[in-house]
């Protein structure tokens, strides 16, 4: 995907300031704004050190990824930025389903041919994917790319929802006990011919680690990373001793329905209103339950708060997948909030 030349500079605007926000529209003028660079410095109470707050952004991960900075050094701050999309490029080119040349789509086309060696970070992320798997008894499961392939998620496009015979065979191949990993080998093996890993529902999550792990090595102790809806509020603003404020949009209304406040903290949610395919006249929305291979419609949407992104995204898509009942299973969850 090609990047823009240069990347926005923009103060940050309050989730309650947002009248008539929508994130599809936020993004549209995030891009427009790609071209421009307007530093926007901001003055702490009282008149002490001058802290500069420097956004940008860049497409990346498939959604449009913003990350703020807020420090007195403009160059640090700059750098720090530049480190933290570095980040997210590396997570990217690792864990991308849509790259054939990553190293989870290498485990895919190796699946029942034998083990692949991958990168630490990569056994980290599918291991604690399939840590969810086993506490959800499969319903959230990473092995869910045939069914999403089945249905049209991936692959050409499809016109027609799949039959029954084709969603049992897709299911056949999607069960996250096929999956074998080896941490001392360092090495990945799919069991089966056909099964494939998609981690859609957690590497998002870890890239926004990653890019905020990026910006406190350089020295930044406030700012925000928001991966397309993954968000991560590090420390706070002055003006904002809360945290960051992030509206949760209702998917029918548009209007904000909830406003989180993170410090330290992330908030993920999980839906099916931005992501869907048209099957005839049914609209079938991304998130699958993997017992039955059927697509999940009990919610319109769940956002889940966690102390690191990782689990803000997996708690937010097994939470939409089962049901409140099941909160008590996930005790790293800090809020959750269902839509519907």
């Amino acid at each position: 995907m090609r990047h823009p030349r240069s990347s926005p500079e923009r103060a940050i605007v309050p989730a309650s300031a947002r009248t008539g926000f929508t994130r599809r529209g936020f993004l549209a003028a995030l891009g427009m704004l790609a071209g421009s660079s307007a530093l926007v410095p901001l003055l702490t109470p009282g008149g002490r050190a001058r802290v500069r707050q420097i956004e940008a952004g860049r497409p990346l991960l498939g959604t449009w990824v913003r990350v703020v900075a807020r420090h007195p050094d403009r160059e640090l701050a700059t750098r720090a930025i530049e480190l933290a999309f570095a980040a997210i490029r590396d997570v990217d080119a690792q864990m991308s389903v849509h790259r054939p040349d990553s190293d989870l789509s290498r485990v895919n086309q190796a699946a029942g041919r034998g083990p692949v060696r991958v990168p630490h970070a990569l056994l980290t992320v599918v291991g604690r994917a399939l840590e969810f798997a086993a506490r959800t008894q499969g319903v959230y499961d990473p092995t869910v790319l045939p069914l999403m392939r089945a249905y049209g998620f991936y692959g050409p496009p499809q016109s027609n929802a799949p039959t029954a015979l084709q969603v049992d065979r897709a299911n056949e191949r999607t069960d996250w006990r096929g999956v074998q990993i080896d941490p001392v080998a360092g090495t990945i093996a799919l069991a089966r011919e056909g099964m494939g890993l998609d981690l859609g529902s957690i590497g998002k999550g870890w890239a926004v680690d990653c890019a905020v792990a990026a910006l406190r090595a350089e020295g930044i102790e406030s700012g925000l990373v928001d991966a397309g809806g993954n968000v991560y509020g590090l420390g706070a603003p002055e003006d904002e001793p809360e945290g960051w404020a992030v509206g949760v949009l209702h998917p029918a209304t548009g209007r904000t329905e909830h406003v989180f406040h993170l410090r330290d903290s992330a908030v993920a949610t999980s839906g099916n209103s931005e992501r869907f395919v048209m099957l005839g006249t049914v609209r079938v929305g991304h998130l699958l339950d993997a017992r039955n291979g059927m697509p999940s419609a009990g919610h319109l949407s769940v956002s889940a708060v966690a102390r690191d992104g990782m689990d803000s995204d997996r708690i937010s898509t097994a939470a939409f997948l089962t049901s409140p009942a099941r909160m008590g299973d996930w005790p790293e969850a800090l809020d959750v909030r269902y839509i519907g």
